[in-house]
């Protein structure tokens, strides 16, 4: 069971890829729309099960300080996800993913070392650099234009945004796993699909009239089903969070690529590249060295 329990963060990747694979093949244009989407799909199902449960009291039950703490991490969650599709629009996928991952593991990883002072085995720590390496190695050829695109104003804006974003992301994981100390897994989720909610309805309200125009039955099924995939990576990401450190998730979790690079090769009909299948050995063999310091 606390082997099933410690790769709850691949099965949370897989997820998140399968949704992105969702986006891609549809072709969804409306990317605002999505985190609002998710988090009313997400509400629903917590909204049930509390309800089902009779655990609303529970929900209310916590102490200031820990409504504080989610608070401020899902707050970054969402500040993290808007920076991102800025991101995205600027500079490709790749570079973003990269920089992002790359920042929100060291981040979690300083953060756990030397404010919840946990010790490392050198096999976390080796295996924690081979996928790193792994993830760069995938998005190479994206890498290399690095250099050239600092010499545009709007790239610099994609790169530090790529930066910002793994910073939030990694204080959102953080923040999370203090506290999950206190608070239960349904109970945290409900919270962050509220402030997710709260947060892009504005976002969404300021568009209307673009959305309106540009949305059809069609995207939005597959926003849903996209929405879904999402719903269920954040209860696997939470509930490891509670049961795991917050770096041992984060660095487990950022083996994304690996998912979103087999489905789109089963799904999409992508080629895999020679540096790409070279970065999945990478990460596949850096999950493995993760695993086993446990």
């Amino acid at each position: 069971m606390n082997s099933i329990l410690s790769i709850l963060p691949l099965f949370s990747a897989l997820s998140w890829a399968s949704s992105a694979i969702v986006l891609k093949k549809f072709k969804i244009k409306n990317l605002y729309l999505f985190p609002s989407i998710e988090s009313c799909i997400s509400f629903l199902a917590l909204f049930l099960v509390n309800t089902y449960l009779s655990r609303w009291d529970i929900f209310f039950s916590y102490d200031v300080k820990t409504y504080l703490i989610l608070f401020v991490g899902y707050s970054f969650s969402v500040l993290g996800t808007f920076i991102y599709i800025q991101a995205l629009k600027k500079i490709e996928i790749g570079i973003v993913f990269t920089l992002a991952t790359t920042i929100q593991v060291l981040l979690i990883s300083l953060l756990d070392k030397f404010v919840n002072l946990y010790t490392f085995s050198n096999l976390f720590v080796i295996g924690t650099g081979i996928i790193i390496s792994g993830v760069i190695v995938i998005n190479l050829p994206h890498i290399k234009l690095i250099n050239s695109k600092t010499k545009d104003t709007n790239n610099i804006v994609g790169i530090v945004a790529s930066l910002a974003c793994g910073l939030c992301w990694g204080i959102t994981a953080f923040s999370v796993d203090k506290a999950l100390n206190v608070a239960s897994i349904l109970d945290a989720a409900t919270i962050r699909t509220l402030l997710t909610f709260i947060y892009f309805l504005p976002i969404n309200l300021s568009q209307y009239k673009i959305i309106k125009s540009s949305s059809n039955l069609y995207e939005l099924k597959f926003l849903t089903l996209s929405g879904l995939f999402i719903t269920i990576a954040m209860l696997l990401w939470t509930s490891s969070l509670k049961v795991n450190t917050g770096s041992w998730t984060t660095v487990l979790a950022s083996s994304a690529p690996v998912f979103a690079l087999s489905l789109g090769f089963i799904f999409l009909n992508e080629k895999v590249k020679r540096n790409e299948f070279l970065g999945i050995l990478l990460c596949l063999i850096g999950v493995l060295s993760i695993i086993l310091s446990n």
